[in-house]
């Protein structure tokens, strides 16, 4: 995948006027905010409208929504030189920040299970420019972080590299460069989840559609197992990889033939590779069980060909996040990992240049 010419013209010009970039990392692009620094980074307040947030579903029932806006802190980042959405071609290079509320607990943090994704646009040169400055930063810092985004960026413990870090997502954060808004809410005691989101590239919010399930602009999730089985529902169902409905539902896995759980996995291996799936072509749903459902398949004997690790946390078939904090441990989804390899490998093309 290349980016336009302009943009490996733009690239040049930095290297020239800059000195030699530092080969890129993938958390010079892609990567988590330790949980205790999330409020002060990127606060919810600095870079959420308030009127957006209160436009969009409510996160939960039972909070008030005062103190879930002040909560909000940028647990994740990510910058993509090259964007896709469903049958579209063309790149879309953005920035796309995540919030999760955090709250203090004795002398820690801990989250909410319930998310914000904030989608920023920006140009090829001015997403290269900002993984440059951000890996000159980490090598004149000293940071060492050659390695994926499974836990906290190891720079956060320096204020100059926080400091510059922040100098480079800043030009992004305009708000009239906000482009989309989806949320993750959750409810009913830790066991139901809606997906939802706002389009704002027409002049004023206008809800989205889910993905393939147009013109649904929401999606339900149920999940009731805990740590030992799976007993998912989604609503709609899912059209992109149906596959893995019945195996997901109550009594799925011991229910289901050789051959189903066989496509099962196939599909959860679909799901987490972006070459197959782009979140155009995907629900959101469906890319946010599929690590709990994977994990539970792999347990009972039915392997998931993958290219990216599962981690532990995923045990918990409650555990809906794609990138970000359930309640105190990371967890970042294999998709996410491999889209973080991606995009690395897109860096380092035009870098070469």
């Amino acid at each position: 995948m290349r980016l336009p010419v302009p943009a490996v013209a733009a690239l040049g010009c930095l290297l020239l006027c800059c000195g030699p970039s530092p080969t890129p990392v993938a958390q010079d692009a892609t990567f988590l905010v330790p949980l205790a620094q999330a409020r002060t980074f990127l606060p919810g307040r600095e870079v959420l409208p308030r009127a957006l947030f209160d436009r969009g579903h409510p996160l939960t029932v039972t909070d008030e929504p005062t103190d879930l806006y002040e909560a909000l802190g940028t647990v994740g980042v990510r910058l993509d030189p090259c964007f896709h959405e469903g049958s579209d071609t063309t790149c879309h290079p953005q920035l796309r920040l995540v919030l999760q509320p955090v709250f203090d607990e004795g002398s820690g943090q801990t989250s909410l299970d319930a998310a914000v994704h904030l989608f920023f646009r920006g140009s090829s040169e001015e997403v290269l420019a900002a993984v440059q400055s951000i890996g000159v930063a980490r090598v004149e810092r000293g940071v060492a972080a050659d390695f994926l985004p499974t836990v906290p960026h190891p720079g956060f413990g320096d204020g100059a590299f926080r400091t510059r870090l922040k100098s480079a997502l800043r030009p992004f954060l305009a708000m009239e460069r906000l482009v989309r808004v989806s949320q993750m809410g959750v409810h009913a005691s830790h066991e139901a989840w809606m997906f939802s989101g706002m389009d704002l590239t027409s002049g004023s919010p206008m809800d989205l559609p889910v993905p393939t399930l147009a013109p649904e602009h929401e999606q339900h999730v149920t999940s009731t197992g805990a740590l030992t089985s799976l007993e998912i529902t989604l609503n709609p169902r899912p059209v992109a990889e149906p596959a893995i409905i019945p195996v997901i539902a109550q009594g799925g896995i011991a229910g289901s033939s050789p051959g189903a759980l066989a496509d099962a996995a196939e599909a959860i291996r679909r799901i987490e590779d972006p070459a197959a799936h782009n979140p155009g072509t995907i629900d959101c749903a469906s890319c946010h069980v599929a690590p709990a459902s994977r994990f539970q398949l792999q347990r009972a004997g039915t392997a998931v060909t993958s290219g990216a690790e599962l981690p532990r946390v995923y045990e918990d078939t409650r555990n809906l996040r794609a990138f970000g904090y359930y309640f105190t441990e990371p967890a970042v989804s294999p998709r996410l990992l491999q889209e973080a390899e991606a995009v690395l490998d897109i860096l380092r093309e035009e870098a070469g240049r």
